[in-house]
């Protein structure tokens, strides 16, 4: 398991309202999985050992699940400490090679819908509640920056690396 530095994905938004960055960010990555349709390059890895595009994309909505459920967990004040998880164990599991571009497209829009809905529920009390994920301590509003940033950081790969 690898834990990442953060600040490479809250960076990204510096400035802008964590709610904002969670909608603006669905325009941005349609742009790039159109691309990949229309290349037909969703079951291309760009070298061995890498994850496919579908892959990659799979990944995106299983971290989307995950920081969305750290976020409500800290904002419901639930004191349990959460752990962290291994993404290339989820990524082995998934079988994203078998999925339809479509349906990881259509799901993973629907989800990040969804996490704007979650964040614009939130009052600013509510964003800068505090739980711990492992050792380290996050805010709720720190969270959805990391979901906002990660998945702009992995359209920035695809578009660098893949395409």
């Amino acid at each position: 398991m690898n834990i990442i530095n953060h600040d490479n994905y809250t960076s990204i938004y510096n400035g802008i309202e964590v709610v904002d960055a969670l909608q603006t960010r669905i325009a941005d990555i349609k742009k790039t999985l159109t691309i990949v349709t229309e290349l037909d390059k969703w079951n291309y890895a760009y070298m061995e050992g890498k994850w496919t595009i579908k892959e990659v994309i799979q990944h995106c909505i299983d971290c989307e699940r995950i920081f969305s459920y750290r976020a409500q967990h800290i904002a419901r004040e639930d004191k349990q400490i959460l752990n962290f998880f291994d993404e290339n164990v989820y990524v082995l599991t998934s079988d994203a090679k078998e999925r339809k571009p479509e349906d990881l497209i259509k799901e993973w829009t629907n989800l990040m819908k969804a996490t704007y809905f979650q964040f614009a529920s939130y009052s600013d009390e509510t964003l800068n509640r505090i739980g711990k994920v492992g050792e380290l301590e996050y805010s709720v509003e720190k969270i959805g920056y990391i979901m906002a940033g990660h998945s702009i950081h992995h359209m920035n790969v695809i578009n660098e690396r893949y395409l």
